[in-house]
């Protein structure tokens, strides 16, 4: 898309509206099919960070795959029943990275099964960014931490954030689609090094951004804090929308529900490329401005493509 963000709302008259069969939604304008689209773990629940925020617990929810065998069995049951896409996902080791080369021949399979296979991957080295090219993944996605404290309260590794950026540089050598997500509020709420992340996102001519919000999950270290201010995550979305010059920003699936309606208003006034799992009133809200909507079953990441 590669425009002013600020006056997109008057010149893009389209959203797109993900809603991925790994979750069930279902309004008066759409119902998903389950089993579209189907996310899995290379580690199992296996996870050596821990991070503050998720201590693992994302990961009991995926299939395990931990093995190329593993792997090529459960792209072939997924592929029989309908599926069309897969994120792979896992936990990371203690210096943030996730070890997908150990199933690279999994994913390889998984492409030649006709599958849209994106990589949420950990801190990326060169290695493994050849190495997913060669697979042809069609989407690499890095989180991106801005604040040096954060990576080490929150992650507990020892990396900074030029580790990012040099993670991000990795994947466009390799000519990786490569999207970033950001997490406004990881650091317990508190937005700490956001506007950086962004502008280490825009260094590194990234496609697409993915925008979630700090969600805190009972059982983790992050149970009793409190979602990040709405102010404050909306001026961190303002900032993006008016730095990021790639293809388009998306609101990914993680938001506090207390105020996710008036996260996707914003996103929509915002010129956002997509909306994951949008409430009725959001599509209607789109509509009375006449913004086409259009509904696909993949992750809010493949709207680009």
């Amino acid at each position: 898309m590669g425009r002013d963000m600020k006056n997109s709302k008057d010149l893009r008259r389209e959203i797109a509206f993900s809603v991925s069969g790994a979750k069930h939604y279902e309004n008066e304008y759409y119902k998903n099919s389950p089993g579209s689209f189907a996310m899995l773990s290379v580690t199992g629940t296996k996870c050596d960070c821990r991070c503050a925020h998720c201590g693992g617990i994302i990961l009991r929810g995926m299939p395990a795959a931990e093995t190329n065998e593993k792997f090529i069995s459960l792209v072939d049951r997924l592929t029989g029943k309908g599926c069309a896409g897969i994120l792979v996902s896992g936990g990371s080791d203690t210096a943030g990275a996730m070890p997908v080369c150990s199933v690279i021949d999994g994913i390889v399979h998984a492409k030649k099964r006709g599958l849209k296979v994106i990589v949420h991957t950990g801190l990326v080295d060169k290695k493994t960014a050849r190495a997913l090219k060669e697979a042809q993944v069609d989407q690499v996605l890095t989180d991106v931490i801005g604040d040096v404290n954060t990576i080490r309260n929150v992650c507990g590794i020892n990396k900074t954030p030029d580790d990012y950026l040099q993670s991000l540089l990795h994947c466009k050598e390799a000519e990786l689609e490569t999207v970033p997500h950001l997490v406004v509020g990881l650091n317990y709420g508190r937005v700490t090094g956001e506007f950086n992340a962004i502008d280490i996102i825009r260094r590194a001519d990234a496609e697409v951004l993915v925008l979630v919000v700090l969600t805190p999950k009972r059982g983790t270290a992050m149970q009793s804090v409190k979602a990040p201010a709405l102010d404050d995550v909306l001026s961190v979305f303002r900032y993006a929308a008016d730095n990021f010059s790639g293809k388009g920003i998306t609101l990914g699936c993680m938001r506090p529900h207390q105020y996710s309606p008036d996260l996707e208003k914003a996103a929509v006034d915002l010129g956002f490329a997509a909306i994951a799992y949008p409430h009725a009133e959001t599509i209607r809200y789109a509509r009375s401005l006449s913004i086409r909507s259009v509904f696909f079953e993949q992750c809010c990441s493949l709207v680009s493509i």
